[in-house]
This record gives C-alpha cells, structure tokens and sequence, in this order.
C-alpha cells in the first residue's frame, strides 16, 4: 500500500478517535511513508473520483494492493459478489498537514448480504487517473450524509445508533470532526442529536 500512498504524497493513513488504541502493522506502514507535506499533486475533483483507483489499508480495500480497485462511473464490481459504489457526499477543502485535497465516500457491498459499509478516503490526481485511498470505514449501515472541511480539518456527518440498537436502526445523527496529527486522520470532538427517519 506503500506504493498508492507515495503517489498521493502520503496521504494519512488510518484514522482513530480518542479512546482507540494506536493503529496496527498496515496503518503503521503507511504511517512509516514519507513526511507529510503539502501535495505536490492537486486535489481530484469529486466527478474524477467516480474513475479513480481505489485503494486502502482495510478490507476489502487491502487485497487491491498497490494498483487499486478501478472505479467505473462510480462503481466497481467483483467477481465474488463484491461492489464498491461511490456515494455522493463529496467536498474539496484545504486539510492542515496536507494542503488542498478531496475527501469522497465510499459503500461496500457483497452480494446477497445485508452488510453496507460506507467509508471516507482522500482522493488526489498524480496522473490521468485520480487515486484515492480509503481511510477509514464506518460501521455496518451508518449512512455518511456530508463531508466537508472548516479549519483545516475534515468534518464528517452520519447517521449511527446506540451500541444496544439494532444494525437496522438509525437514530442518532453524528457531526464528527478530524484532524491530521503526524499523518493519521483522529476524531477530536462529536456532537450527537437524535435522528428520526
């Protein structure tokens, strides 16, 4: 993953909130990658990220490697029932330690299963091809709504429910705010309010 990173001249690599523990042996690899600076490649626009190849350092991102998953028109279909869709939340915004770049969503899906995994990666354009790399998912069914950046930092609102609810319930909606501490994207405040469908 090393390689995919490097041409987004580092994006950050995991991201963790306050009480997590550090990152393991993927995300510390990707962190090991050279300082973070300001890109020295611009931000993809959010119609580049429905082409862009798709990588990151979690399932089922990791098993695309270095090259990553080939978005077509936003989607990307595999032979086992995996499908990758890009979701329209999508801003463009200067992050601190990084400088202008994209912050997209992303579902996962397999087929025949009730699993859907939105997550947030940050897309750059190297080449022809913009490149976006995953960096960090949400749980089971909790719908990112917008995406955007203040201060520079990455706010990220989505709807989630108490740790006792069912996956299939949403009640809260959750306004998260991320910054870039030594090349990781952490959570450093949220503001709950109720949600009702």
């Amino acid at each position: 993953m090393l390689g995919v990173v490097a041409v987004l001249t580092a994006l950050p690599a995991a991201c963790r909130s306050p009480s997590d523990t550090p990152a393991a042996s993927s995300a510390e690899a990707l962190a090991a990658s050279p300082p973070r600076a300001a890109p020295s490649v611009p931000a993809a626009t959010c119609a580049e990220v429905k082409d862009a190849m798709v990588a990151g350092p979690m399932d089922p991102y990791l098993a695309f490697g270095d090259d990553g998953a080939p978005l077509t028109d936003g989607m990307f279909s595999g032979q086992d029932g995996l499908t990758l869709a890009v979701q329209e939340p999508c801003a463009t915004g200067d992050l601190d330690g990084l400088g202008k770049t994209t912050a997209a969503t992303i579902m996962s899906s397999v087929v025949n299963t009730t699993g859907r995994y939105w997550a947030v990666m940050l897309c750059g354009k190297p080449a022809e091809r913009a490149r976006c790399v995953v960096q960090f998912e949400l749980d089971d069914r909790e719908p990112v709504e917008k995406v955007g950046f203040a201060d520079g930092k990455l706010t990220l609102v989505y709807l989630t429910r108490p740790s006792d609810a069912g996956s299939a319930t949403l009640s809260i909606r959750r306004t998260a705010v991320y910054a870039l501490d030594g090349g990781t994207l952490n959570e450093i405040s949220r503001t709950d309010e109720p949600y009702k469908p």
